[in-house]
């Protein structure tokens, strides 16, 4: 009982530890630039107005109904504006999703056998410059890191226990999937991926029994299935009464599709050196011609299902015109994915040093998660590291084609953390 309750209060004590130096690096960041907590880059301050005014899921400003962005932010920020000042929404939830997901990561952690090396875990997601800085920003970084932190830790549990347990464990892998993809869409290609990667394994004999395991895996998949699709039902039954479309995603996947794969972006990032950045007055400048290009062959009538559609089939285009180019493009999304570095006008906000001391951050983040990876790639039970693995694949392909930057990794950052723990030894 001793030697149990010594380890309760070193665990307490390792906890309270990470959501401290995770709470004050946010609280200083918000601090330091509260006016970025205002500043509506994404439009998701705009629809969250008019959700808290009465106008519904809305362009900003307007009462037209959109789908451009992903549903669960601006109904988050929405109803916190009924309440509070927008500054106060956006700060405090996403405070509160950065420490749900420094918990989460030591919660998994844990069910991965981790020990105490599991707070390190949990302190790389508390003091990672990525999460840390976009605290200040109406974003989904926070508020999405959360979620598949939470869908990770409900996957790595362990599938045994009675039925009431194992109903639990369903019920909380469909709704954090749900909520997760009504986030950010990027993340449907987990259940793809996870089915697949189920079978493959069933099939090399990777999982002990796997006759015996089969069913009752595929029992599990279809309930969560069915508490997944209850969670975004709502989403996808009001788009196909408002647009007369069952819009699963956005409107927004045809744009971002274009905004990585033309000309434009070819000629003024991807066959510049590295570190070039596609400067805001060329960018401004093509957004203008597509604007007269789309009014000519639509019309100024045409509605978001139309443009999207409009979009995807130009970036379709100029990916089959110039294969080579899409190609040099994509590594060049790998790479700005990967990026270690600042880049454009953060580099600005950041500074020289700031610039050299995230550098060597993700270095060695990111050098001992790729060494973690491999490691567990060739363990015995790599099977239950694998929605660790699918959680960064389904980021990784998906940006293989759509506008990428180093941000659209900040989701991965707490199985980067567990991957990167399992290089360091059993015993300093």
């Amino acid at each position: 009982m001793h030697a149990s309750g010594k380890h309760s209060r070193v665990d307490a004590i390792g906890m309270m530890a990470c959501l401290t130096i995770a709470l004050g690096l946010r609280l200083a960041v918000i601090l330091i630039r509260p006016n970025e907590l205002t500043l509506d880059r994404d439009a998701y301050l705009g629809i969250a107005a008019g959700i808290a005014d009465g106008r519904g899921f809305s362009s900003p400003g307007s009462s037209v109904p959109t789908a451009y962005r992903p549903p669960l932010y601006p109904i988050c920020l929405g109803a916190g504006l009924t309440c509070f000042q927008t500054s106060v929404v956006v700060g405090g939830i996403n405070i509160i999703a950065g420490l749900l997901a420094v918990w989460l990561t030591a919660r998994a952690g844990s069910r991965l056998n981790f020990g105490p090396k599991r707070f390190l875990a949990a302190l790389i997601v508390a003091i990672d410059p990525l999460l840390v800085w976009y605290t200040c920003q109406p974003m989904t970084e926070s508020l999405c890191t959360f979620l598949a932190t939470f869908w990770l830790c409900s996957m790595i549990s362990s599938p045994t226990g009675n039925h009431r347990e194992v109903a639990i464990r369903q019920l909380l892998i469909g709704l954090s999937f749900g909520l997760l993809v009504l986030c950010r869409p990027t993340f449907w290609l987990i259940a793809a991926l996870y089915a697949l990667a189920w079978i493959a394994m069933l099939r090399r004999n990777d999982v002990e029994n796997p006759t015996s395991r089969s069913i009752p895996v595929l029992s599990g998949w279809i309930w969560s299935s069915i508490t997944a699709l209850c969670v975004v039902a709502p989403w996808l039954i009001r788009n196909w009464f408002v647009f007369g479309v069952p819009i699963l995603t956005t409107t927004h996947g045809g744009y971002t599709l274009l905004l990585g794969n033309n000309p434009v972006f070819y000629q003024e990032v991807v066959q510049q050196r590295w570190g070039a950045v596609w400067k805001q007055e060329s960018l401004s400048n093509w957004q203008a011609e597509l604007e007269s290009n789309i009014e000519k062959d639509l019309g100024h009538q045409s509605s978001e299902v139309q443009r999207d559609r409009w979009y995807s089939g130009q970036a379709k285009q100029h990916i089959l015109a110039t294969p080579r180019l899409f190609a040099a493009a994509v590594v060049h999304r790998i790479r700005s994915l990967w990026n270690i570095v600042p880049q454009g006008d953060a580099t600005d906000q950041v500074g020289g040093w700031g610039i050299s001391i995230v550098g060597w951050f993700y270095s060695l983040i990111l050098t001992a998660g790729l060494i973690g990876l491999v490691t567990i790639s060739f363990s015995s039970d790599r099977h239950r590291w694998l929605p660790l693995f699918v959680l960064i694949a389904s980021v990784q392909l998906t940006h293989l084609i759509y506008w990428t930057n180093t941000r659209m990794r900040a989701p991965l950052t707490p199985a980067i953390a567990l991957f990167a723990i399992v290089a360091i030894p059993r015993k300093l």
